[in-house]
């Protein structure tokens, strides 16, 4: 991850001082307006309803550095899904999937190779109960910060409202400087948005959020135990494994609320609409994540099972 941590160390200066806030919203919609006409304008900005990105991404995973390809699948107004697809362990390869159509949360596995003794199990919150209800606030809000970070919009499924949030700036540099919006919606909701002073176009997004993590447990071949699965929480929730049987001994621990920063560059036109094609993720500061996408469709037909969870 030489590129990701390379760049949050440039970018990490931002977060060095704030200036005084103005009053009222109409610097935020100023704001806005003049990054979404970086972007390639309000005209063709309105008539995305639908992206389909696809590439790469490395991912830390405690000592360990893990690869695989990705696929995220964007409609306006409630719908996303995120396929990622990894090779933690020998020649098999886990595919995971999670997302949101409506009221429904999105979750399904599945290992391909990997001898018969491999399961991948993703145990669904009870229906009905409050890890359902939270699975569904996440899963929106991940829906949310995604079409804030692409497309500076809010889903009608998730609204929010805009204020102005400074500026940020590195001590001593004239170079690294933006503009801060503040979005929040329904709940606990917020994020900050950080757009660049000489582009307009978003730097990063800045939120609070549940540390994603993968929980994986091994057992020696056989059917998986029934309902006593350990659940995992964050963006990959994937017991899998083969061989002797252990727990971590974390599984159940309640999640982790973290900083969390969401870097974008690379951007390049599709469609006439700017789109960044790297994104990196830090945690607390500390490199975790970052996505390299290959291609970006904009307003893709979809399949008619792409967003079933299947």
């Amino acid at each position: 991850m030489q590129r990701l941590g390379i760049y949050l160390v440039s970018l990490a200066l931002t977060l060095g001082g704030y200036a005084a806030r103005a009053a009222g919203d109409t610097k935020a919609a100023d704001l806005l307006a003049q990054a979404r006409a970086a972007l390639g304008g309000e005209s063709k900005l309105s008539k995305v309803q639908g992206l389909s990105a696809s590439g790469t991404y490395q991912r830390e995973m405690g000592d360990r550095q893990i690869t695989g390809e990705i696929t995220i699948d964007f409609q306006l107004p409630d719908k996303m899904v995120r396929t990622d697809s990894m090779n933690p362990m020998g020649d098999a390869t886990i595919v995971v999937l999670q997302g949101v159509n409506g009221d429904q949360v999105l979750r399904h596995s599945r290992t391909i190779g990997g001898g018969p003794g491999m399961v991948v199990r993703m145990a669904p919150p009870a229906a009905g109960s409050d890890g359902e209800a939270q699975a569904l606030r996440n899963q929106r809000a991940d829906m949310a910060r995604f079409a804030l970070a692409f497309l500076l919009t809010s889903p009608s499924a998730m609204p929010v409202e805009f204020t102005y949030g400074g500026e940020a700036e590195a001590p001593d540099n004239d170079v690294a400087k933006a503009d801060v919006v503040d979005a929040k919606g329904q709940g606990s909701f917020a994020a900050r948005i950080f757009l660049d002073k000489k582009s307009h176009r978003p730097l990063m997004l800045q939120y609070r959020g549940a540390a994603p993590r993968i929980v994986m447990q091994t057992q020696r071949g056989g059917p998986p135990p029934a309902g006593n699965a350990p659940q995992g929480r964050g963006d990959h929730e994937a017991p899998a494994g083969s061989g002797s049987s252990r727990t971590p001994p974390d599984a159940a621990a309640a999640p982790q609320i973290v900083d969390i920063q969401m870097f974008l560059d690379d951007y390049k036109s599709v469609d006439g609409v700017m789109l960044p094609h790297h994104i990196s993720r830090s945690i607390d500061g500390k490199p975790n994540e970052e996505w390299t996408f290959k291609t970006i469709k904009v307003n893709p037909a979809f399949k008619p099972d792409t967003f079933s969870g299947k």
